[in-house]
């Protein structure tokens, strides 16, 4: 027993003496003298931060945007013409961004059409037969550029013009412009009596031809067949002259109800207007107090004392942002107002337009039916000659050989012809087709696209109408007063657009004189520029645009601007790294500066692309004898320039100009 303990003593004895071995040797691991501490924690050998020596073309840019439009804007003026009286409103305004082609309609006006053709010369006048001149000529030229021949073209409006120009209207779904309403009823009579007038000529021809041979028991009762159709006819015309006057009845009730309507359509207008006036000052009222707001939540903000907490101040952005909302709301609850006032001002004259033009078709509508009715009357004295006419061949075909009545009767219908004929072409030349000025707009390039819109349905036709421009782009911008003094017209510049992966190049066309034109900021110079095979995907873009004020025109050798430093004889230079730790300062000229590099020419050394050049370190190895100090890095990690021994700073030559986008 006493054996067994003794030996389980000395094994607790042996293990002591082990953990206390291990202990020992583990804290001999953990301590360490000042200098072991030191050789640790090092920094690690410096090195020199260098860079290649490039070749490259360097060129100095101005950067901005602009935006892409279409180019040379044109507003269009609707000449008067003297065939119209009265006011002419706008029945149909043109459409904003319509491509206008020749032959084209830009809009009407109280129910005309107003085309568009191509010709240097502008109308000026109506064009009419007998009318000569350049704006003839040119008239002729594009009637006949559209397919419509209209004759020779010699400047002189005769009946092919007319004609062409007749036709142009038909296909285009139009009538042409010729007579006078009242005119064109005369013309519809006097060409009636004419045909009436040859109808019984034919019958009295054949009468007598039928007295020279001598009558049928056919022939004779078929003039008796005659006698009764043209009785028939007689009472049609009767008929037809009192429904004619039914139709001008019922055309003078409308016209009254048109004028009634007309006036009802004003009192309604004014009492519309009156109420979204109103409701445009309430909401400018509330607008008003809401920007009050915004400024007053914007001052508690700005005015808010130092020891403000981080809520509070939340708080009170907090309040700053609800009142910029207010703000929002306030100002689209105005422009619905406006708008709804605009609305209520247009639909106004538009029912007093729709109740005048109720009114004008009454008026046409009465006058048509006034020519029916002479007509119908007309058609009645022809029905009793054809009657009396019928009448008398029966007698002629019952009564012996005897043609002398019948001669008599042949010379008579012939001198009726004759007359009605020279009535129907007398009438005919004073109601020719013609071309009032307002319903032709002529320009020298075509096509063209609406830009804006200023005249609109109901508005009567003064000063500008539309503003068109041509097919080619354009892109304006603006320049601040520093950049505007490097550029200058006919410059090149690259256009660039990433989301449309479009990249063009084009020139300056125009930098304005003085700040503010063309609608800029008046801190601003405006700019424009002409790009070359821009696709129209581009209009309303926004494109980025680097103007090439200065370049070193063609390739040279190229190094950061932090590679050179300046001597005390004030001559540049820069640090060839030549490996293993050994460096050389070659003397260089430097030039233009661009994009963080600047041009070089080494002096009585060799310095080719791809050779390296220090432009940094962060404690380098000792320097070539007499060598300047290198650059220091700066705590944000940029290579400032170097300094001369007399604490110059060194800079090239020239230094480059860059707008950001």
């Amino acid at each position: 027993m006493r054996r067994l303990t003794r030996g389980r003593v000395l094994a607790v004895a042996l293990a002591g003496v082990v953990v206390l071995a291990a202990l020992g040797w583990a804290a001999a691991r953990q301590i360490r003298s000042p200098a072991q501490v030191a050789a640790g924690t090092a920094a690690p050998q410096p090195s020199l931060i260098t860079a290649p020596v490039e070749r490259r073309t360097l060129s100095t840019e101005v950067i901005v945007r602009g935006t892409v439009r279409y180019g040379s804007p044109q507003a269009v003026v609707l000449p008067t013409s003297g065939l119209k009286t009265g006011s002419e409103l706008v029945s149909r305004g043109p459409r904003r961004g319509a491509r206008l082609r020749e032959g084209s309609v830009a809009l009407s006006v109280s129910g005309r059409p107003v085309f568009v053709l191509q010709g240097a010369e502008p109308a000026h006048r109506d064009l009419g037969p007998g009318a000569r001149g350049p704006d003839v000529l040119q008239l002729e030229r594009a009637l006949a550029r559209m397919g419509f021949p209209a004759g020779a073209k010699d400047g002189r409006y005769d009946g092919a013009t007319a004609a062409a120009l007749a036709a142009l209207y038909r296909r285009k779904g139009w009538t042409p412009f010729g007579a006078t309403d009242a005119q064109s009823d005369q013309l519809r009579s006097a060409e009636a009596a004419a045909d009436g007038a040859r109808d019984a000529l034919l019958q009295t021809r054949l009468a007598l031809r039928t007295a020279a041979r001598g009558a049928t028991p056919a022939e004779v009762n078929q003039a008796r067949v005659d006698v009764v159709t043209a009785k028939d006819a007689l009472d049609a015309a009767a008929l037809a002259v009192i429904a004619a006057q039914v139709r001008i009845d019922a055309a003078n009730d409308a016209r009254a109800r048109a004028l009634d309507a007309e006036r009802t359509a004003g009192v309604g207008s004014q009492r519309d207007v009156s109420a979204a006036d109103a409701e445009v000052a309430t909401r400018r009222a509330g607008l008003n107090v809401a920007v009050d707001a915004q400024a007053d939540a914007q001052r508690r903000l700005d005015q808010a004392p130092a020891e403000t907490t981080p809520s509070e101040r939340e708080s009170l952005r907090a309040a700053l942002r609800q009142a910029s909302d207010a703000v929002g709301v306030a100002r689209a609850s105005l422009a619905a107002a406006e708008a709804a006032g605009a609305a209520a001002r247009a639909a106004g004259p538009a029912a007093a337009e729709q109740a005048r033009a109720d009114e004008r078709t009454a008026e046409r509508d009465a006058r048509v039916a006034a020519a029916e009715l002479r007509r119908a009357r007309r058609s009645v004295e022809t029905a009793r000659s054809q009657a009396r006419l019928s009448r008398a061949r029966v007698k002629i075909l019952t009564w012996r050989t005897d043609t002398t009545v019948e001669q008599q009767i042949v010379g008579s219908a012939q001198a009726a012809a004759q007359r009605t004929r020279a009535d129907v072409s007398r009438l005919a030349l004073r109601a020719g087709i013609q071309l009032p000025a307002d319903e032709v707009l002529f320009f020298p390039a075509l096509p063209l696209r609406v830009d804006s819109v200023k005249a609109k349905r109901g508005d009567p036709v003064s000063g500008r109408v539309m503003t068109v421009s041509n097919s080619r782009l354009a892109i304006d911008s603006s320049l601040s007063l520093g950049d505007a003094k490097l550029v200058r017209p006919g410059m090149p510049v690259q256009i660039e657009e990433q989301d449309l992966g479009v990249k063009i190049t084009g020139t300056v066309r125009q930098v304005a004189d003085k700040p503010g034109t063309n609608a800029v900021d008046p801190a601003r110079i405006y700019l424009e520029i002409s790009p070359k095979n821009a696709p129209p995907v581009l209009v309303g873009a926004s494109v980025k645009l680097a103007i090439a004020v200065k370049n070193t025109r063609g390739s040279v050798l190229a190094v950061p601007v932090s590679a050179l430093s300046v001597v005390a004889d004030g001559t540049s230079r820069v640090q060839r790294d030549l490996g293993g730790g050994r460096t050389r300062f070659i003397t260089v000229v430097p030039g233009l500066a661009a994009a963080g590099l600047v041009e070089v020419r080494p002096v009585g050394a060799k310095l080719r692309r791809g050779h390296l050049v220090v432009v940094g370190a962060g404690g380098a190895a000792a320097p070539a004898a007499g060598a300047a100090p290198p650059p220091a890095t700066t705590a944000t990690g940029a290579v400032s320039p170097p300094t001369s021994s007399t604490g110059t700073t060194a800079t090239p030559s020239a230094t480059s100009k860059a707008n950001g986008p």
